[in-house]
């Protein structure tokens, strides 16, 4: 399976992928071998609300970057069902034009077992599509609100996505979002308002050496400016010598999240279904809160 994600096999990282999803330890085994041929993908974060045409930005990314003959893989975070623990999709669908591009790779993750709206296994897709050769990774949050700075420890640049219809919302940004973001992106600019705002945000961000960006999905106007945006910020930053701190930052970031899932895995099947239901029956009685449920429970780990 290393070998045929390293030859570029759809297939194969769809499965190892699965693996990851499932917490199956042959995936930790992939992942082991598949990690010293990573580093070379130009990692991008897509956050901002719901409705500011994440999904249909990236699927405008996606064709300029094809046209550039750039080899794109899109990891979208979709909101988890609480009935099935399934991811509803509906980003993917978006994208569908790319679907018969061999040089397009398109996931859906659900958002089960992470945090800040985006995926437990998050960390682990970004490394299986850099070693089977993607140029991009393009991640699309979820859009849940102004407080996904999670994708900022994950993404060599962040854009954070506007609306000329996100009004009174704009004013929180540098309490906020706004700080993480590396390009601002006023989507949606054919609407009336856009002009009014681009001018706006640059008042907004000042001195802060955020650029902004005007684009429109639905007609892909201004996106070939967004993507030389996001190639000047690549080597700015690379010549800055900031690269080394997010680099490190980066990999904080996975090592974390790689000790909290194995944590997770190993607390589940240490418990078993029953001990944890007898947990949770307590503490849906007031017997005991989750707080000391969790103190015991580690406790009988020796953590």
């Amino acid at each position: 399976m290393v070998e045929s994600v390293l030859a570029r096999d759809p297939r194969a990282a769809a499965r190892v992928l699965t693996l990851i999803d499932n917490c199956d330890p042959l995936a930790r085994e992939i992942l082991k071998r598949l990690y010293s041929r990573t580093g070379r993908a130009r990692v991008v974060g897509v956050t901002g609300s719901a409705g500011s045409g994440k999904s249909t930005l990236i699927a405008r990314m996606t064709e300029e970057l094809r046209r550039c003959k750039k080899a794109v893989g899109i990891l979208t975070i979709d909101p988890t069902s609480p009935f099935t623990g399934g991811a509803l999709l509906g980003d993917r669908l978006r994208m569908r034009e790319h679907f018969l591009d061999e040089s397009v790779f398109i996931r859906s993750l659900a958002t089960r077992g992470g945090h800040d709206g985006l995926s437990g296994c998050l960390c682990a897709a970004v490394q299986v599509l850099d070693a089977m050769g993607k140029d991009y990774v393009l991640i699309e949050t979820i859009g849940i609100g102004q407080d996904q700075i999670g994708i900022a420890g994950l993404a060599d640049t962040v854009l954070v996505i506007v609306t000329p219809e996100s009004g009174d919302e704009v004013q929180g940004l540098k309490a906020g979002i706004l700080e993480i973001a590396d390009l601002l992106v006023i989507n949606k600019a054919d609407r009336p308002g856009a002009e009014e705002l681009f001018l706006n945000l640059g008042n907004l961000i000042g001195d802060t050496g955020v650029p902004p960006f005007k684009t429109s999905a639905l007609n892909g106007e201004g996106v070939s400016a967004l993507i030389d945006g996001i190639e000047k910020h690549r080597a700015e930053f690379a010549a800055s010598g900031n690269h080394r701190q997010r680099s490190l930052d980066i990999s904080r970031a996975q090592v974390l999240a790689s000790v909290g899932d194995q944590l997770m895995v190993k607390v589940q099947r240490k418990l078993g279904e029953r001990e944890i239901a007898r947990w949770a029956q307590q503490i849906a009685d007031k017997t005991v809160d989750p707080y000391t449920a969790a103190e015991k429970i580690l406790g009988k780990m020796g953590l």
